[in-house]
């Protein structure tokens, strides 16, 4: 688990330069499995993972549509509990 935050911590650090710009949208939640979120039947579920009550698919929509800027970052794991397929509770 520490390795997993040390990780977490690591590339937040490597994106502190990525998103000062207001171009850029960020979108990092602490889910353990990455394909939950690249997935349309995931991003469009009533349980889509979410990052302070907004689902992926409506997060991405308003960045690439510049409907808002959108620099939303999750709590580390294992707090969030929209994730799909939790595997270390």
């Amino acid at each position: 688990m520490r390795f997993l935050q040390g990780f977490r911590i690591e590339m937040l650090n490597a994106i502190k330069g990525f998103s000062q710009s207001r171009e850029n949208g960020l979108f990092i939640n602490s889910c353990f499995a990455h394909c939950q979120t690249e997935r349309q039947d995931t991003w469009f579920a009533a349980n889509s993972p979410e990052i302070r009550n907004k689902a992926i698919a409506i997060a991405v929509g308003d960045w690439y549509f510049d409907r808002a800027g959108v620099k939303i970052i999750d709590c580390p794991y294992p707090c969030d509990k929209s994730c799909h397929n939790l595997v270390f509770k």
